[in-house]
C-alpha cells in the first residue's frame, strides 16, 4: 500500500495531548450577533482599584478581534451585555492589564467582583454554567499538571525502556482524565459544560465508542448546545466508511466529464476502488480487480473506480493500459480527492464493498480476499 504519510499512534496521541494540556481552554469561533440593548446576557462587574475609563471586553480566546461586548469602567464598575446563542468560553479582558478571566457564558445575568490586583481570582455569581466550569477546572487542573510534567520529561528522554515505562505511566494518567470526564458528564448531564469537556478532551481518546457513550449520557438540552452538536457531528463523521454503516454519497466526474453519483449504483453490489495511475501497488493490484469484475459483472456487481490522479491524460492512459472497463471518476485533486477525504483514505490501493441496500460489507479487500468476499456475497 502506498501511504500518504506515516506517524506512530503514540506520536499522534502525544501531539494531541500536548495541545490539549497546554491550551485546555479554547473555543470554536461561532457566528456572533452584534450586541443590542435587548441582549440575552448581562454582566455587572465591580473591580476594586480599576481605573476609570478602562476598556473592558469579552472575546473568544485567541481571537481578540472577535469581540462580543465592550464597556468602560466608572468608579470600578462596568456592564457588558449582548447576545449568545450557545454556551461557550469567553475571556474577560481589561485594557492595560495582562491577566484575563475565563467566563463560560450563557444567556443569563451574572455579577463579577474582585480586585484589580487579582484578576484571575474574580468571583462570579448568578451563573450555574460558570460554577460548573470552575468545578471542571478544580477537578482537571491537578491532572493536567501531572500530565504536563510527564509529557515534558518524556519529550526529553531518549528512546528505550525508561521512556517506554514513562509512556505507560502517561497512558494511565490519561485514562484518569477520561474517567473524570465520564464522572462529570454523568453527574451533570444537563450542563452545557459537560459537552464542552467531552469535546475538548476527545483528542486524547481514540475510542469512538467510548466517546459516543459519553455523549449519550447527556440530556437533550446539553446535546442541543454548540458543543453537543459538534460532538454529534464528530461521532457521525467518524463512522463514515465503517463496515456495517451506510455508505455516504459523493459525486465526481467520469472520463467524459459527466457527473456520477455513488448512489446511482444502489441496487447493485459495488466495489468502490481507490487508486491512481502513479501508484505502483495499485497498478499491480489491478489484474486481480479486473479478474473479479469479469467473474461477477453479470451477477449484479460492478466497480466504481475513484482515482487520486492530478494529470488527466495519465489517468486515462492507465485506464486503457490496465483494461479497467468499469466507470472511472476523479476530481483530479490528488490526495485532496473529496471522496478519499470523506472516507479517510490515507493509503492506496484501498476499497470498500457495498451491498444493494447501500451498506458497507467489506473494506480493503485484495486478491484472494476480494474473490472470497464476492463469492460469498454473490453466491
Amino acid at each position: 500500500m502506498l501511504l500518504r504519510f506515516y506517524n506512530s499512534a503514540t506520536q499522534n496521541n502525544m501531539k494531541n495531548l500536548i495541545v490539549l494540556l497546554l491550551f485546555p481552554v479554547f473555543s470554536i469561533a461561532q457566528t456572533t450577533i452584534q450586541p443590542t440593548f435587548a441582549g440575552d446576557f448581562l454582566i455587572n462587574g465591580t473591580i476594586k482599584g480599576l481605573p476609570d475609563s478602562t476598556m473592558v471586553f469579552l472575546a473568544h480566546p485567541g481571537q481578540p478581534s472577535n469581540i462580543l461586548a465592550t464597556s468602560y469602567s466608572q468608579k470600578g464598575k462596568f456592564s457588558l451585555f449582548g447576545k449568545v446563542s450557545d454556551g461557550d468560553i469567553y475571556q474577560l479582558s481589561f485594557i492595560g492589564f495582562p491577566d484575563q478571566y475565563d467566563v463560560f457564558l450563557t444567556p443569563t445575568q451574572l455579577t463579577i467582583a474582585g480586585d484589580v490586583k487579582f484578576l484571575k481570582k474574580l468571583v462570579v455569581t448568578g451563573s450555574v454554567a460558570q460554577q460548573d466550569y470552575q468545578l471542571y477546572n478544580a477537578k482537571f487542573e491537578p491532572l493536567k499538571e501531572k500530565l504536563n510534567k510527564l509529557v515534558a520529561t518524556i519529550n526529553k528522554t531518549e528512546e528505550g525502556r525508561k521512556r517506554d515505562s514513562m509512556i505507560n505511566v502517561f497512558e494511565k494518567h490519561k485514562q484518569k482524565v477520561l474517567e473524570q470526564v465520564e464522572l462529570f458528564a454523568k453527574s451533570k448531564p444537563a450542563s452545557p459544560v459537560s459537552p464542552f469537556i467531552i469535546y475538548v478532551t476527545s483528542p486524547i481518546s481514540n475510542d469512538i465508542n467510548a466517546l459516543e457513550a459519553r455523549y449519550e449520557s447527556l440530556k437533550p438540552v446539553a446535546k442541543e448546545t454548540f458543543y453537543g452538536r459538534e460532538l454529534a457531528k464528530m461521532i457521525a463523521d467518524s463512522k463514515i466508511g465503517l463496515e456495517g454503516t451506510q455508505a455516504v454519497d459523493f459525486v465526481q466526474n467520469d472520463t467524459a466529464n459527466t457527473p456520477v453519483a455513488l448512489s446511482s449504483f444502489k441496487g447493485k453490489y459495488v466495489l468502490v476502488d481507490f487508486w491512481a495511475s502513479w501508484c505502483g501497488p495499485c497498478r499491480n493490484e489491478n489484474p486481480a480487480v479486473v479478474a473479479a469484475y469479469q467473474a461477477y459483472k453479470d451477477k449484479n456487481f460492478t466497480i466504481l473506480g475513484v482515482s487520486l490522479d492530478q494529470n488527466r491524460d495519465k489517468w486515462i492512459q492507465a485506464i486503457h493500459a490496465d483494461n479497467l472497463s468499469w466507470t472511472q471518476v476523479s476530481d483530479l485533486k490528488y490526495w485532496q480527492n473529496q471522496a478519499a477525504q470523506l472516507y479517510k483514505i490515507s493509503g492506496i490501493p484501498a476499497n470498500m464493498l457495498i451491498d444493494p441496500s447501500g451498506k458497507i460489507i467489506g473494506r480493503n479487500l485484495r486478491g484472494e480476499a476480494l474473490a472470497a468476499a464476492l463469492q460469498k456475497a454473490l453466491k
